[in-house]
């Protein structure tokens, strides 16, 4: 198929293609789409026309996306999530207000947020922000082409103009009964013998190597249990039975609020300890109201002198 460049294509078109590959098939997306299968099939012909690239395998038992499929079905989850903001966009707009659109990673703690939006009130009353819940790589790749503004990531981006902003302290949330419950703190030695979730690879800074290497330098025996974390991070751990979760004492009380936080108050292999730090990014240059925003940020503080009840430690 040959390429074709400037190709005109239609937002029915790509949420023609999205249906297809949702259920991996033109006639069941065509009923969805209240449809007939040939016009859906030739929507999606003229779709792979203009863009000059097969988007799908065609089998027995339906379609498969190509390689050009799959990366075009990944890209239209940040176009598809632009469009549905529109009415938010043009409703700050015609309010006299400037939007800002900002990326958040899980495990932000709530009480941060909730005081960033106190100071920006009064500090640029102006200004709205626009938050998108996503990992720190895939902030990067937003924040690359231009879809949000500012993203809190989990790592000073080499490609980026990144600020410092808060740390939070990493520990273990164990249910009443653990012997880990009344200590002080944690070490990796603690964790021996023990089944402990974490994080996957992608989440956050500790990474699987890295307590891997962590436990062994400890010569722990210590399972360690990687998963993606989201809602139903205590029924995963829960139907894991695992012994602890990795978590910073904000997560523990989202997800966890019965358990105990204990603080690990140790360093992996390298030396370096297991604190979570978040910077404010953005590309550069950028417009100076986002520059203002991250000033404002960086003037929240962190952590509260208070302490929540169910954990062992101060920060």
């Amino acid at each position: 198929m040959p390429a074709v460049h400037d190709a005109a294509v239609e937002l029915r078109q790509l949420t023609y293609f999205r249906k297809v590959a949702e259920v991996r098939s033109v006639s069941k997306a065509a009923g969805l789409l209240h449809m007939t299968q040939p016009s859906l099939s030739r929507q999606i012909h003229a779709l792979e026309r203009e863009l000059g690239q097969p988007l799908f395998d065609r089998t027995p038992h339906g379609v498969e996306l190509t390689a050009a499929g799959r990366s075009l079905h990944r890209h239209l989850e940040d176009v598809f999530a632009q469009v549905e903001r529109i009415p938010e966009v043009v409703r700050t707009g015609g309010n006299g207000l400037q939007l800002i659109r900002v990326g958040v990673p899980q495990g932000l703690p709530d009480g941060w947020g909730l005081a960033l939006l106190d100071r920006l009130g009064s500090t640029l009353p102006g200004v709205r922000l626009s938050l998108h819940e996503a990992t720190t790589e895939d902030q990067r790749h937003l924040l690359q082409n231009g879809l949000i503004d500012i993203g809190l990531i989990h790592m000073n981006a080499p490609e980026l103009v990144c600020e410092h902003l808060l740390v939070q302290r990493m520990g273990v949330a164990v249910e009443a009964g653990s012997r880990l419950a009344g200590a002080g703190r944690v070490t990796f030695a603690d964790l021996d013998g023990l089944r402990v979730m974490a994080h996957a690879v992608g989440e956050i800074k500790v990474e699987v190597t890295r307590l891997q290497a962590a436990s062994a330098a400890a010569h722990a025996a210590t399972e360690w249990l990687f998963r993606r974390f989201s809602e139903h991070t205590r029924l995963i751990a829960l139907a894991s039975e695992v012994d602890a979760v990795l978590m910073t004492r904000e997560s523990a009380l989202r997800h966890l609020p019965d358990w105990t936080w204990v603080p690990v108050d140790d360093r992996d292999a390298s030396g370096e300890d297991l604190d979570l730090h978040t910077w404010a990014a953005r590309r550069d240059p950028a417009p100076q109201v986002v520059c203002d925003v991250i000033d404002v940020m960086k003037r929240v503080p962190w952590p509260p002198t208070a302490n929540p009840c169910g954990e062992k430690s101060t920060l």
